[in-house]
């Protein structure tokens, strides 16, 4: 005996297949058929991230410098230094011994400088103020100023005018022995300079 199935019951069952097909097929994707979701969209548009998310820890802020200050001299236990004494003028027996002459306003000295074992050096002082100096040696530096040169008597002079004052800044000896003696203004203000040149003028070997 023939079991006939009708059109009707065919289409029937054939539509109960297709569902129970549809339901067994795996489910798309959500995040690409929902187009609000901007939040899930701009995550999977990021950048990869790497395996390791946790940061690296930061380093705890040092203490800052400090600002570099002078340091205070300590003065508590400390030992002063003496000054060096002013050098003391030569006694008139010291200044006959020397090699030149010259002629001292009152309150003026002749004192001693560098030495050395072709030189000497002397400086002549008023009240503390340097006015002239004196080198004795082999080789002297002459002429150390800029000015008229003359010559008178064995001796070269450096003459220049300063202030509406003719004034000799400079002299030079040959000595008998080879040597030499040079005399220079070492003052500083108009009235010193003045002072200085008419002193500088009386030096001169014995």
């Amino acid at each position: 005996m023939k079991t006939l199935i009708s059109p009707t019951a065919s289409k029937v069952l054939a539509g109960f297949a297709l569902l129970a097909g549809l339901a067994l097929m795996p489910a798309p994707a959500l995040s690409q058929d929902v187009p609000g979701d901007d939040i899930t969209r701009d995550l999977n548009s990021g950048p990869p991230v790497a395996g390791n998310t946790t940061p690296d820890p930061v380093p705890a802020p040092g203490p800052e410098a400090a600002p570099a200050t002078e340091a205070e001299p300590e003065t508590e236990g400390a030992v002063a230094t003496p000054a060096a004494p002013e050098p003391a003028p030569l006694t008139l027996a010291e200044r006959r011994a020397l090699p030149f002459r010259v002629d001292l306003p009152a309150g003026a000295g002749i004192f001693p400088g560098r030495s050395g074992p072709e030189f000497d050096i002397y400086s002549v002082r008023l009240e503390g103020r340097g006015l002239v100096m004196i080198y004795l040696g082999a080789r002297s530096q002459f002429p150390i100023y800029s000015g008229e040169q003359r010559e008178r008597a064995g001796r070269r002079s450096i003459i220049v005018i300063e202030s509406g004052q003719t004034l000799a800044l400079e002299h030079l000896y040959r000595l008998r022995d080879g040597g030499e003696l040079h005399v220079w203004v070492s003052a500083v203000s108009d009235e010193d300079r003045a002072l200085a040149s008419a002193i500088g003028q009386t030096i001169e070997p014995r």
